[in-house]
């Protein structure tokens, strides 16, 4: 992972230099730090993960208002099929088939795993190494090669379902999202196994959005799909999205 020193040497050569600088991938939380240091250092941030709402982004430190087009982030989006008959691979099983290779996680960003196919994204530096090199994962053969274009990104597995909440707290959303009491929802927000937008957060009264993403440790990810109004009871309905 990009340390911060790294992020501010980039962001002082945008800012006082007019240098165009791009980032390995980031992680939500580094994200946001990034554009804080962007902001210190009077440049702009930007980032793009090859697909809308990616989780893990390539950050860029520009000069204002010279933002780059998606098409010029150095990364690509590397595509494997494989046979649901006879393998399902898991995030696991590639994150570890990648990590054997020596690189690290900041070489690549999002995996993203459908019935049928697999999408990596990589940076342009390692992509050619990762296309030759991974060849399996788990019990899954490999065959990669690039996609060109805008990328088929598959609806992800889940149930929708809903619920009504006395307010738009994190605690009051979290326990209706995990069917919690808002006490044992306040607990887990307090405890740090808590993250909206997939940054920690351990304010219970932090406001929550619709299209928020929710996690909670080793309860899976929720997202708030809907605010769909105040009930005949004024509470707020909202519609959520359980993730396989």
């Amino acid at each position: 992972m990009m340390e911060d020193r790294t992020l501010e040497f980039a962001a002082r050569l945008a800012g006082s230099r007019g240098v165009v600088r791009f980032t390995r991938f980031l992680d939500p939380a580094m994200a946001v730090s990034a554009a804080d240091i962007a902001r210190q250092n009077g440049a702009a941030f930007s980032s793009w993960g090859g697909y809308k709402h990616a989780e893990r982004v390539m950050g860029c430190f520009s000069p204002w208002g010279e933002a780059p087009a998606k098409e010029e982030y150095p990364l690509v989006c590397l595509h494997s099929s494989f046979s649901s008959k006879f393998c399902s691979p898991s995030h696991r099983d590639l994150l570890g088939a990648f990590m054997a290779l020596g690189l690290t996680r900041d070489c690549i960003g999002d995996i993203i795993i459908g019935d049928a196919d697999i999408y990596l994204f990589a940076s342009v530096q390692t992509a050619d190494f990762i296309a030759q090199s991974l060849t399996s994962a788990g019990k899954t053969p490999l065959n990669w090669h690039e996609l060109k274009g805008e990328v088929p990104i598959p609806e992800p597995k889940g149930t929708a379902f809903h619920d009504t909440v006395s307010s738009l707290r994190l605690d009051a959303v979290i326990a209706g999202a995990y069917r919690l009491s808002r006490s044992e929802a306040a607990e887990l927000i307090r405890a740090g196994a808590v993250k909206l937008n997939h940054i920690p957060c351990e304010r219970v009264d932090a406001p929550v959005e619709e299209g928020a993403m929710l996690s909670v440790r080793s309860k899976g990810r929720v997202s708030l799909k809907k605010i769909d109004g105040i009930t005949r009871k004024q509470r707020i309905g909202l519609t959520f999205f359980r993730y396989e």
